[in-house]
């Protein structure tokens, strides 16, 4: 067992004035801009600063935000004029620096996919691709090199897009498929998914059977869905409902000889209206045209009394 952990003397701990402190560049001012958790201001009104920010000094009364970005935010949203912040000095190496960043964000709230991609961004002239495989393993992924690319692809979502998915309304797995999308059909999409609040699996249904029709017929996304959405009102009470009846609409436009399929199915059986005690079930996603049929008995003499003729209908 070891008597302590090293101890970094360079990087002081100390309180900065707030006019001393800024994002080191517009895209993480862009992303946190206007954004507060009003959990989080809660929380420090009645416990405090309890995290350090992550400051770099860049001159005598300038230093660079490193991390804690939303804790940044609240603070100034709350007029508070000195903060707490540990300062690495200007020749931090590399390495350390952006280990530092992941760690720090690991620590208070879990960074999003688009800071971790600007991070590794950032991080890519400076560090071997071993350093940066290395990054990846700090952010809990696992050192490979296709996770780099993958990540580096969402910073060339849309804008709309990348806030949503910054902010926690869009998934990593739909950002992954709007990247297939052009930057118009991304921004219609990505509306959608605010208006309707849309999340979980029936988020992932809506991205993949719109970017499905987009690129099967070339049409905008906007033109999908047009039509269905001319005789709706976006915002209203019955919003689950309406996103029901949208995601039906994609699917039938997505499978039309599904759909066909069903529909045949169910004037069948209501052709037959069979009674109460007879189901009608069609094959397994309509793969062949076999139907089965099952027949319900109040006890086993009844189905003893009618087995016969059973046998001899099916013969």
């Amino acid at each position: 067992m070891i008597d302590s952990i090293p101890f970094q003397a360079d990087y002081r701990f100390q309180l900065i004035d707030h006019q001393l402190v800024d994002f080191p560049d517009d895209f993480l001012y862009f992303l946190h801009q206007g954004q507060v958790d009003t959990i989080l201001l809660n929380n420090l009104q009645n416990f405090g600063q309890l995290y350090p920010l992550l400051v770099q000094q860049q001159a005598e009364n300038k230093y660079h935000l490193l991390a804690g970005y939303q804790y940044f935010t609240a603070l100034k949203a709350l007029g508070i004029e000195k903060f707490a912040c540990q300062i690495l000095p200007p020749f931090t190496p590399p390495v350390a620096l952006f280990s530092l960043q992941i760690l720090y964000n690991l620590s208070s709230f879990q960074s999003s996919p688009i800071l971790q991609a600007h991070l590794l961004q950032k991080a890519q002239p400076n560090l071997t691709e071993e350093e940066l495989l290395a990054l990846l393993s700090l952010m809990g992924y696992k050192p490979q090199r296709y996770k780099l690319k993958e990540l580096a692809n969402l910073l060339q979502l849309a804008p709309s897009a990348i806030l949503a998915l910054h902010r926690g309304i869009l998934s990593q797995r739909s950002a992954k498929t709007l990247t297939f999308l052009t930057s118009d059909d991304q921004h219609h999409l990505t509306h959608l998914i605010n208006a309707y609040k849309v999340g979980g699996s029936k988020q992932q249904k809506l991205v993949e059977m719109v970017t499905e029709l987009a690129l099967r017929d070339s049409r905008p996304v906007i033109d999908i869905v047009n039509n269905w959405l001319q005789n709706q009102d976006v915002i209203t009470e019955n919003t689950p409902q309406q996103l029901q009846g949208l995601l039906q609409s994609l699917h039938e436009q997505c499978f039309p000889n599904k759909t066909a399929a069903e529909q045949k199915f169910k004037n069948l059986v209501q052709e037959l209206q069979p009674p109460g005690t007879i189901t009608v079930e069609h094959g397994l996603s309509f793969e062949d045209e076999g139907l089965e049929i099952r027949l319900r008995f109040a006890n086993i003499s009844i189905l003893r009394e009618k087995w016969g003729k059973i046998k001899t209908i099916i013969e």
